[in-house]
């Protein structure tokens, strides 16, 4: 199974993560990106920090912290 981030691409927001057997279809709200581990792990780190003031991740921060992340952005 492959886990995937959600972004909102109109806000650039990381939404979400989900594990999926399929790859998930882009829709017009929603873009999913293919990530490993070691992106989760950085996104998660991110996530908890941002939840503290109750905002999202974007995905420009986790670019900066990941060029893996940002290579699968392609």
């Amino acid at each position: 199974m492959s886990n995937y981030i959600v972004i909102h691409t109109s806000s650039s927001l990381l939404i979400n993560v989900i594990s999926s057997t399929e790859p998930p279809v882009d829709t017009q709200p929603f873009r999913f990106i293919k990530v490993f581990d070691a992106v989760l792990t950085k996104f998660y780190k991110l996530a908890n920090k941002k939840n503290r003031d109750g905002t999202l991740v974007t995905v420009g921060e986790l670019a900066n912290v990941s060029p893996a992340f940002l290579e699968s952005l392609g």
